[in-house]
Order: C-alpha cells, then structure tokens, then sequence
C-alpha cells in the first residue's frame, strides 16, 4: 500500500508548541547556568575573605597571648614589693614586651592607669584586639577584657555607595 503526505500530515518537523517549549527551557538552564557560576564564584571571594579576616584574629590573639606570657616572666622576675610597683614595672617593660609579642602583620599599643594595663593589637587587615589587664597584686594580674573587633575605618573613604540627594544631606 501506498502511502501518500497530504495536507493533514505535511511534513514531519512543525514549529509549534513544543519547538517554543524546547527553547524556553533552554533559555531556563543557560540563565540558570549563569547564575550558579556567578554565585559560585561570589561564594569562594566570600569564603577567601572569611579565611582572611580569621588567620588575621588569630594574629591579633597569639600576639596577646605572648604578650601575657612575657608580662608572666616580667612580674616574675622582677621585684616588685606591691601593686603600684607591678604596674610602674609593667609600664618600664611594655614596649620591649609588645615588640617582642606581636607577630608579622599586628602592630600594638598600649596605656597604663594606676593599677592597668590596657592593649590594642591592630592587623594589617583591619582586625582588631583590645585587652585590659588590672594588676591585682605584686606577680597577679586579671584579664578584665579581651575584645576581638573590626578595626574603624576612616570616615574619608572613596567608597561611595550611594551619591543620591538623601546622601548630600
């Protein structure tokens, strides 16, 4: 038998229904696509600066730990007959404590009151540390605060996010 196309069955490919289908479904994929790679890629900058900022805290936190061991040694060592004279010794010694306990990357200062001492480690990154120790007798001290924090940034940055009139105010 003999088959024949007519009208009813004119070809074999029409473009109907399914062909806009197929390419709405790929257009769906390629923007899908696009957009995990894009986020991806946001999530490993993300996951870099995390790391970054935490290697960075830990700089901050071994520099302050070795600055607590020297000042260990320091108020061990010396002869000190009370508080005012542990302090008077610590305040001597700080700087030579303080270079000697921070780490590449952390710079530290530091303030003496009557009876404490208070640090501030401070990261290349922005990282910062803030420590106050109250001497408590001739070799005891107490750690009163111990306070890891971003470091402020300047007010005259470029970083403009927003130029609008609500901004110019």
């Amino acid at each position: 038998m003999k088959r024949s196309i007519g009208a009813a069955g004119r070809g074999a490919i029409r473009p109907g229904l399914i062909s806009l289908l197929t390419v709405v479904v790929i257009l769906s994929l390629s923007t899908i696509s696009v957009l995990t790679i894009a986020t991806s890629n946001a999530m490993a900058a993300l996951s870099e600066r995390q790391a970054s900022m935490t290697s960075q805290g830990y700089d901050a936190e071994t520099s302050a730990q070795t600055m607590l061991a020297l000042m260990d040694d320091t108020l061990q060592n010396g002869k000190a007959s009370s508080v005012a004279g542990a302090t008077r010794l610590l305040d001597k010694s700080m700087e030579q404590i303080l270079a000697k306990a921070c780490v590449e990357g952390v710079t530290a200062t530091h303030e003496s009151g009557d009876s404490s001492i208070t640090c501030t480690f401070v990261t290349n990154g922005g990282r910062m540390l803030q420590t106050q120790i109250d001497i408590t007798g001739k070799d005891t001290y107490d750690v009163v605060s111990w306070k890891l924090t971003a470091a402020p940034q300047d007010e005259d940055s470029d970083d403009t996010l927003w130029t609008g009139p609500a901004a110019q105010e």
